[in-house]
Parts: C-alpha cells; sequence; structure tokens
C-alpha cells in the first residue's frame, strides 16, 4: 500500500508523463495516497564569464512548466519539487528524505542493451529504497 508517491517528470520530454501521469493519478486514487511531482534540472555552475544572475529563473519556469503539465492532466493540486544536480540521484534522495513508499516513472527510448530503460530509470530502479513502477509506452 501506498501512502506517498513521486512522480518525476520531464517538462521537455512528453513522454515522461503521457502515461506516468493518468497512471500515477490512478494509483494515488485507489490508495488514498500523496502525490507529488518532482522535475531535475541541471545544476547550475558560475562560470567567471557569465553573469552573476545566470539561470536565476531556472527553477521557476521548470517549476511554471510542471504546474501546466499538471494541470493538463487534471492534476492541478499535487505539491511540485524542482530539484538540481543528477536527476537519478536528486530523484533517490527525495524519495528517501521524504518517505515516498512509490516512485512512478516513464520509459523513455534507451540505447542497446537497455532499449526502453534508459540510465536514470534504471539507476532509480536499482537504487530506490522503495517501489518503482515503470510505465512503458505501448505506443511504440
Amino acid at each position: 500500500m501506498a501512502t506517498k508517491i513521486l512522480l518525476p517528470i520531464d517538462h521537455t520530454d512528453d513522454r515522461s508523463w503521457k502515461n506516468a501521469l493518468p497512471l500515477a493519478l490512478e494509483q494515488a486514487k485507489f490508495y488514498g495516497a500523496e502525490l507529488h511531482a518532482v522535475a531535475v534540472i541541471p545544476e547550475i555552475i558560475q562560470l567567471p564569464n557569465l553573469p552573476a544572475n545566470y539561470g536565476a529563473g531556472a527553477k521557476e519556469h521548470v517549476r511554471n512548466a510542471i504546474q501546466a503539465i499538471l494541470d493538463h492532466g487534471n492534476a492541478g493540486d499535487v505539491p511540485v519539487h524542482v530539484e538540481e544536480g543528477s536527476v537519478y540521484r536528486e530523484i533517490l534522495k527525495l524519495a528517501y528524505k521524504e518517505g515516498f513508499d512509490l516512485i512512478v516513472m516513464a520509459s523513455t527510448k534507451g540505447d542497446f542493451p537497455n532499449y526502453e530503460i534508459g540510465p536514470n530509470l534504471s539507476r532509480v530502479v536499482r537504487n530506490a529504497h522503495c517501489t518503482v513502477t515503470v510505465v512503458r509506452d505501448q505506443s511504440r
């Protein structure tokens, strides 16, 4: 039984949520669980030739993009976490720290030998402290 469900979303790739969001909503409703969304952006490194405020609006931009996706999927009241760093590490850290007991994550097209399971998904599945549901895209 799940009480807290985490849904990683990449706002630049609709395959990360088109099939996973409806399933996560269904699971949250079935279990009466909290559903949270997470997006991970690359860490913004301050280089000497960049302005001091370089990347200042990145988190807010991503948060707004994720909220638009959730609104489109009729999931407007889902809390959104925007983390900065390595995708799989930040998902795993958040899931552990916040006590999530289910991660619902979409598969993306990977390269041989991991055709459907890319590197981030495989690391989350392999290292998560909780259950991970992989949502495959059946249209391929």
